[in-house]
């Protein structure tokens, strides 16, 4: 009872101040098409089908485009980790990695096969988690060569994988999220299983080392059709619990984090949370975006927004 009232709450204040809520300020754009994307404060990372693009962001209003890549397979998800290496999903093909010391010249440092269809990627220190369709994760080691050193059987699809710590979250269709401890890899263990409705959930993020200690208590965001973004209390990864749902401009199609703000792409609309309190999540920036979007992603400073024919760039709000 406690959390529904939250919810209409949330959804109360949202809809409220959506009049006044100021848009994102344009910074430029890529003439590059994306479906995938990932961020550091120097790079952008773009995947379309089996290509990746390599773009420095140099403060001008049309970051060039200093390398390419071409796999074989599809690029369906893009990690960086602690080395700075680009950790590939890529799709039969399993897990790939790409050193990118050297941006204008990508270089194959390692591959490692996976069970099934590599369809998504997320990293914690110098482990690996590789969504495989329909048959869980697998768990690489990434140090040297790329290692499988373990994997969890799903009982369901993993639609979403993100991780920090000991701990992986998985978008599960249809069991909700599913957390599970990886400190010991060999031997993955179901940590809590927490339904979120009849809608299947299909993107989780929770924030980036840098950003988690601002958590107090920690956090997950979840996207999902009708139910929109859900903030999951995870003060006990044991028994996590929803914190507040907020509905969105639409069904999500992509969240991504950054600090205390979580940003969400839903239909033709780019939405930006704070989430300074987590059972009170304040929209503070709300942007019209072509209904071809497909995903977001964000450094310290900009916004970037993938569809099929570009990529949009604006300025993260204060």
């Amino acid at each position: 009872m406690r959390i529904y009232f939250i919810t209409i709450v949330v959804t109360a204040l949202v809809i409220g101040t959506e009049a006044q809520t100021p848009s994102l300020v344009r910074r430029g754009s890529i003439a590059a098409p994306a479906t995938i994307l990932v961020a550091t404060e120097q790079l952008l990372i773009a995947a379309d089908g089996p290509t990746i693009r390599v773009v420095a962001l140099d403060g001008t209003e049309s970051p060039a485009t200093i390398s390419r890549y071409d796999f074989t397979e599809a690029v369906l998800g893009l990690s960086i980790n602690e080395d700075l290496a680009l950790l590939v999903a890529n799709s039969h093909d399993g897990l790939l990695r790409l050193d990118l010391s050297d941006p204008t010249a990508p270089r194959l440092t390692g591959n490692s096969p996976t069970r099934g269809q590599a369809v998504g990627v997320a990293t914690s220190g110098s482990q690996a988690f590789v969504a495989d369709n329909s048959l869980g994760f697998d768990i690489v080691a990434t140090r040297e060569e790329l290692t499988r050193v373990g994997e969890y059987l799903a009982d369901g699809f993993p639609r979403g994988i993100a991780a920090s710590g000991n701990l992986v979250f998985v978008a599960d269709q249809p069991n909700g999220l599913v957390v599970i401890d990886v400190s010991i890899p060999e031997i993955p263990e179901i940590v809590a299983t927490l339904s979120l409705g009849p809608d299947p959930i299909t993107r989780v993020v929770v924030p980036d080392g840098a950003s988690a200690s601002q958590f107090q208590p920690a956090i997950a965001c979840v996207v999902s059709g009708r139910a929109g973004l859900q903030v999951i209390n995870l003060s006990d990864p044991s028994v996590p619990a929803v914190a507040a749902q907020v509905e969105t401009h639409g069904q999500p199609k992509s969240v991504a984090m950054r600090d205390q703000q979580v940003y969400v792409v839903s239909e033709n609309t780019l939405e930006v949370f704070d989430l300074t309190e987590p059972i009170r999540p304040v929209l503070v920036a709300s942007q019209p975006v072509s209904d071809q979007t497909q995903q977001v992603a964000v450094n310290d400073e900009l916004v970037f927004v993938a569809t099929p024919e570009a990529i949009s760039i604006f300025a993260r709000p204060e």
